[in-house]
């Protein structure tokens, strides 16, 4: 029986709350410290969880406890400098989305745990999802043939985070707005249901309108996008049309769908759309029920014991980053921008 994995959570906010929860379910990880400048919440949490050790400083963290793995659950900015300081001494990595505040931050990330021989993985939950899990089966069994179109949809018709000191809307902290918040959860997803080909070239534009709803305090600090659209081409051939939102004057919703040469699929509900003899016919799948978070830490656990290559790896977090980095620079030049 391999050794329990002993796991430190850094950032202790509602997703680092969730991915304590989701090592609690399984057998093979041990949380043995947690991380939080609230010394309160972090007491707290300890306390509830039965977690024996508590830290306010990451570095103290890895040095005065024996680690295996870490969960790093932080703002966007801190993403990339705390998860290099756990590879470098020696940490395996889960980081929470998006990987970094672009693709250069992401490449050091993926360079730094390659070279120390050590796991990195990022946190797109959604890939864990019961119909994410059950879609991506069709789609390997061939059902839907050769993929060739995918459309990304997330969309709120008002619902524009601050976070404390509004870093949620500074872009020197969050590196972008709807787009690096919930856009990539919705680019993430249908990509890796397409296969997870190569980007080769991105359309895109971003928009700020509604400023206006947030409260003054936090109007200082906006500088960030609250919507925005782009147009993906790969290697393969295949496009991918993203629209995402934190205010719009539309419904708010989401919707995933992928297009194939022999049958299509889309979420929320999960249908399959297929064609047999010259009759196009429907199927709603019964969807399994799946604790994305638990599913995600089990897994990066999995990887660490197994010497297994993350579903989410750090060459996907580059290539996820050099995405974002793309729309963002084809809405500021109003062209077209490749991805090398």
């Amino acid at each position: 029986m391999a050794k329990k994995v002993r796991v430190g959570i850094i950032g202790l906010g509602w997703p680092g709350r969730e991915h304590l929860k989701g090592y609690k379910q399984g057998r093979d990880a041990e949380v043995v410290a947690l991380c939080d400048q609230n010394g309160e919440l972090a007491t707290e949490q300890a306390a509830e969880h039965d977690v024996p050790h508590i830290f306010s400083n990451h570095k103290q963290m890895f040095k005065e406890i024996e680690l295996d793995a870490v969960s790093v659950c932080l703002p966007n900015f801190l993403h990339a400098p705390v998860a290099l300081d756990a590879l470098k001494a020696g940490k395996h990595v889960i980081c929470e989305k998006p990987p970094a505040l672009d693709a250069r931050q992401a490449r050091r990330m993926a360079d730094t745990a390659k070279k120390n021989k050590l796991t990195l993985m990022y946190a797109l939950c959604l890939r864990f999802g019961g119909q994410q899990k059950l879609a991506r089966d069709y789609i390997e069994q061939g059902e839907l043939g050769e993929i060739y179109y995918g459309r990304a949809v997330y969309h709120r018709r008002r619902g524009i985070p601050t976070g404390v000191g509004s870093w949620f809307v500074d872009k020197k902290r969050s590196g972008g707005g709807a787009l690096i918040d919930i856009g990539v959860h919705a680019l993430d997803s249908t990509w890796w249901l397409m296969g997870t080909p190569k980007p080769v070239s991105v359309s895109g534009s971003v928009f700020q309108q509604f400023k206006r709803v947030l409260p003054k305090a936090a109007q200082a600090h906006f500088s960030v996008d609250d919507s925005a659209f782009a147009h993906i081409k790969f290697a393969n051939g295949a496009a991918l049309h993203l629209e995402c939102s934190w205010a719009l004057n539309l419904p708010g919703g989401s919707a995933l769908q992928i297009a194939g040469t022999k049958g299509g699929l889309e979420l929320n509900p999960l249908r399959i759309y297929s064609e047999r003899k010259g009759v196009q016919f429907d199927t709603t799948p019964e969807v399994p029920n799946a604790d994305m978070f638990a599913g995600q830490t089990g897994h990066f656990v999995e990887c660490i014991q197994k010497r297994k290559t993350p579903l989410m790896s750090g060459e996907q977090g580059v290539q996820l980053m050099q995405m974002l980095d793309a729309i963002y620079k084809s809405a500021a030049t109003g062209k077209e921008v490749k991805i090398k």
